[in-house]
């Protein structure tokens, strides 16, 4: 009889770890894989501060087999597995694909276009820019009746970011600086990714300490897996030294991004085209090199067989304590799954959070102002491969916060007018979608 009942809850812990594969597969995010195979953006920002959130919310221990097939397919699909050399990598977790466009206004100078925006860091910093801070105050040129109140439908950003040389007087302010590495990942990215394992070297730790058993070994599976893959991670392209790209003689241009109306927000980039287009095309792309790749693929293989082989160890040979332990310990990484596929948790870690951050830091009202510059907020930092690197640039962020979609849209495009009047030359006749 007591067989049978142990029969019984094998069968019904066997049961319960194929459901919980099951759903939790469908929790696993696609940026997963992003943040594994581009580990110097992804883990570039890690702090203390952001510590907790990834050792609680963002384990790769889980049912990520779902997303790591959807990850090869994109990648089988751009033929990177035909051979040395060969297929794209943008659109695969390699080097995402922003799916948004740009259009370029260079006036006289240059013929406007508009292309893809590809992987462009800026438009992505300037999306983890929060509103939650911001004073939106009433426009009174706005109101048809003084009598007639009007209503914040939604908060609507527009930004303006001027990207320049930096200059000796940049140093002398000691604005912020944001770098990311595209070399070989800096000691802080390893950091980031042991934080991010934290709970399964625990859970380890605690195997080893009360069962004394080699079973501890499957819990740091997914951590060895992620420091092989840092330590072999894909060198990328760096930033175009701004010295030699950039003169005072090249003339500014606007890039205006268009962004999904689900955005919600208008943007553009102003600066010299030999600094602002290497945004648009190749900075950040991986620089081809066959062994780093399968080194990189042999992992995406590994994580797409790790579930379903600690599943199977679950049900045929762990010890029943030991079971209890990985049940508990999948449930635990799916719910983490869930809560971080709809936070900004596994973001918090990236050059485009750090360099978002650090724009709010900075972001102030200019002084003196009345009626609607009072929502308008300025700030600047420094960005660069290096620090005091031939890189280093300046990116300067102005931003207006209105009240509803049409006011952000008539200010983007007063926006632009102002710009034709100062004698840059851009069109307005197609506005931020």
């Amino acid at each position: 009889m007591d067989s049978d009942d142990e029969a019984a809850s094998a069968n019904v812990l066997g049961v319960l770890g194929a459901i919980l594969g099951y759903i939790g597969a469908e929790a696993a995010a696609d940026s997963a894989f992003e943040r594994l195979l581009w580990p110097q953006r992804a883990y570039s920002n890690f702090s203390l501060s952001s510590a907790p959130g990834v050792a609680l919310l963002t384990p790769m221990g889980g049912p990520m087999y779902r997303a790591a097939l959807k990850a090869l397919d994109t990648i089988y699909k751009h033929g990177l597995l035909r051979g040395s050399y060969q297929g794209h990598m943008l659109g695969t977790a390699f080097f995402p694909d922003q799916g948004w466009t740009y259009t370029m206004h260079g006036g006289t100078y240059y013929e406007s276009h508009t292309e893809d925006l590809r992987n462009c860091l800026w438009t992505r910093v300037l999306s983890y820019i929060s509103m939650s801070t911001s004073n939106i105050t009433p426009n009174p040129m706005k109101a048809e009746v003084k009598t007639t109140s009007v209503p914040l439908r939604a908060k609507v950003a527009v930004y303006r970011l001027n990207i320049s040389r930096e200059t000796s007087a940049d140093k002398s302010r000691s604005l912020p600086f944001v770098s990311e590495g595209t070399r070989t990942p800096s000691f802080r990215v390893f950091l980031g990714i042991s934080f991010s394992e934290l709970t399964s070297i625990l859970c380890a730790i605690g195997i080893t300490a009360v069962y004394q058993s080699a079973w501890a070994l499957l819990w740091l599976a997914p951590l060895l897996i992620r420091l092989f893959s840092a330590v072999f991670a894909i060198h990328r392209e760096r930033l175009v030294s701004a010295v030699s790209a950039s003169s005072i003689s090249e003339p500014p241009c606007n890039y205006e991004i268009h962004c999904p109306q689900s955005d919600g927000n208008f943007m553009v980039l102003t600066g010299p085209p030999s600094l602002i287009l290497q945004f648009f095309r190749h900075y950040g792309h991986p620089q081809r090199d066959h062994v780093r790749e399968v080194l990189q693929l042999g992992t995406v293989f590994i994580f797409i067989s790790l579930f379903p082989i600690g599943l199977l160890c679950y049900v045929m040979w762990m010890p029943v304590g030991i079971q209890h332990i990985w049940l508990g310990w999948q449930l635990y990484i799916v719910l983490a799954m869930y809560i971080s596929r709809y936070s900004h948790v596994g973001a918090s870690t990236s050059t485009e959070y750090g360099a978002a951050e650090a724009f709010m830091n900075r972001l102030h009202p200019p002084c003196n102002t009345t009626g609607n510059q009072q929502n308008r907020r300025h700030g600047s930092i420094l960005f660069g491969n290096s620090k005091n690197g031939l890189d280093m640039m300046r990116a300067d962020l102005t931003v207006t916060y209105h009240s509803r979609n049409q006011e952000g849209k008539d200010a983007f495009r007063g926006m632009l007018r102002g710009d034709i009047e100062n004698g840059l030359g851009i069109s307005t006749e197609k506005g931020s979608s």
